[in-house]
């Protein structure tokens, strides 16, 4: 029973629904105002949806657009530069970074214009960015240079870039045709110098012939564009050949032997210390340097000087020379050191005095070129104590002091130190004469 009395509401309430639908529909319909202001109402909601959930951004494109043109008259061309404008704009927060310039077509309309400069002003459209509106354009017009279009008769001038490997060069470059017709603004016409067919030989070593594309240049070897060349393209012919290849190289000399005891070698200079050589690429490529033979050194205390002439090998040349090289081989003694010992001598002791210096001895370090040091014989090097100094003692009496060592040296050897520095000097008096 309890579900027969729930059927019953609910049948009820869709029957009043429906009535309630009815009822709408015939009030729409008798009063067409009220459909179009609830059409109006519906759009404004969407939009107002719409916008609540992908907001929009103005703000600066952060990329300018280039300007190009359309609708140029067959017997006019564009004689300049139109440049980039930059653009204010309006889009959803959502594509402001995946906008570019691409997204943009910025133009000029030259339609039914003169050959003269000219303001024209830029128009610009959104292309396949949906929801982007355009605010402003900077600047808003550009200044055009039309021009009348002539042509003119231009040289095709081959150049060679990049590098042939060691040992090869390029011969002079052919183009099938000498020169091409340039057709554009009078203005630019009258700069273009040649046509330019740029080939790339690095690494090569055979000939080629290639078709190249061509470019209007300029005196300065500028490119000019806003020409046409016709054809715009040329066959080259490149030939390549092995020849001789040139290379600068040290002069290398050998020391035989050694020098004197005591001295070695300073330095060697070869003056000149390189040659120029040119050959076979076989023969110059792997050579380092130019052998002037041996220097012998035997015994030697004193420079070297001797004249020599490079050795070449088979197939090397060397026409500028030199026939002959200057070496200096500079022989020095090698710096030393010795120690003496010096038994020291009283001086400048008092008439009728005796110093008795005892059995002291000093011993001396000495620096210099070993030859002399080795040389050094008894009595070279003094130590001398002056007594001169000392109080006299009275008569009858001896004195006793201490008195500095001072040590000298041949010339060329230096005295470093020596020990002691002090001395202790007794005078006494001499011993009395026997007269008988």
């Amino acid at each position: 029973m309890s579900g027969s009395r729930l059927a019953r509401p609910a049948a009820g309430t869709r029957e009043a629904l429906g009535a309630l639908r009815a009822q709408i529909v015939a009030t729409v319909l008798r009063t067409p105002g009220l459909l179009a202001l609830s059409f109006a109402l519906g759009v404004a909601a969407w939009v107002f949806v719409t916008d609540a959930e992908n907001p929009t951004q103005a703000g600066l494109l952060p990329v300018r657009v280039p300007v190009t043109y359309v609708n140029v008259g067959d017997d006019l061309a564009v004689a300049n530069d139109l440049g980039s404008v930059a653009l204010r704009i309006e889009a959803p927060v959502e594509r402001w970074e995946s906008l570019t310039a691409d997204n943009f077509e910025a133009s000029v309309d030259l339609a039914g214009r003169s050959a003269r400069e000219q303001s024209v002003p830029v128009r610009v459209d959104a292309a396949g960015a949906r929801g982007v509106r355009i605010l402003a354009v900077a600047p808003a017009a550009i200044s055009v240079n039309l021009e009348e279009v002539v042509s003119r008769i231009i040289p095709v001038e081959p150049r060679l870039i990049g590098a042939l490997p060691f040992g090869y060069e390029a011969e002079e470059a052919v183009p099938e045709r000498l020169t091409v017709e340039i057709a554009g603004p009078e203005s630019l016409v009258a700069l273009a110098r040649s046509a330019v067919a740029e080939i790339n030989v690095a690494g090569l070593t055979v000939g080629f012939e290639q078709t190249v594309e061509l470019t209007p240049r300029g005196e300065g070897g500028g490119r000019i564009r806003g020409l046409v060349i016709e054809p715009p393209s040329v066959g080259v012919a490149v030939g390549v050949r092995r020849g001789a290849v040139t290379k600068t190289v040290p002069l290398a000399v050998d020391l035989l032997g050694e020098p004197a005891a005591g001295y070695r070698v300073a330095g060697v200079a070869v003056r000149p210390g390189v040659a120029r050589v040119e050959g076979a690429v076989e023969a110059v490529r792997d050579l380092g340097e130019l052998a002037l033979g041996a220097v012998r050194l035997d015994g030697a205390a004193a420079d070297i000087r001797v004249a020599l002439a490079p050795e070449l090998p088979d197939g090397v040349a060397a026409p500028e020379g030199p026939s002959e090289a200057e070496v200096v081989v500079t022989i020095e003694p090698v710096e030393g050191s010795t120690v003496v010992v010096v038994a020291p001598e009283a001086v400048g002791v008092p008439d009728g005095m005796v110093a008795d210096l005892g059995d002291r001895t000093v011993t001396v370090v000495l620096d210099g070129p070993l030859p002399l040091l080795n040389r050094l014989e008894t009595g070279d090097v003094r130590a001398e104590v002056d007594a001169a100094g000392l109080e006299a003692p009275e008569e009858g009496e001896s004195a006793t002091g201490e008195v500095a060592v001072a040590v000298e040296a041949p010339p060329g050897v230096a005295v470093r130190e020596w020990r002691p520095a002090l001395l202790s000097v007794t005078l006494t008096p001499e011993p009395a004469r026997d007269e008988g």
